[in-house]
């Protein structure tokens, strides 16, 4: 008796698995669209040059000592 209470919990694990697929395209789609917004942002308010001139600086003081 225990196997049709088995094959009912795998056909209701593959058929969520199923449903799940579509899914997660969009979920990787929308933090896409959030990181090349947050480089937009920083790109577009000059922050971006402060940030490269103080890596810029960190490296010079690590290899001038």
């Amino acid at each position: 008796m225990q196997k049709p209470k088995l094959l009912k919990a795998i056909v209701e694990r593959q058929n969520k698995h199923g449903r799940d697929q579509g899914q997660t395209v969009f979920e990787y789609l929308g933090i896409i669209v959030i990181i090349v917004l947050i480089i937009g942002a920083i790109v577009g308010s000059g922050l971006a040059a402060a940030i490269a001139n103080a890596i810029t600086q960190a490296l010079a003081d690590i290899t001038a000592n």
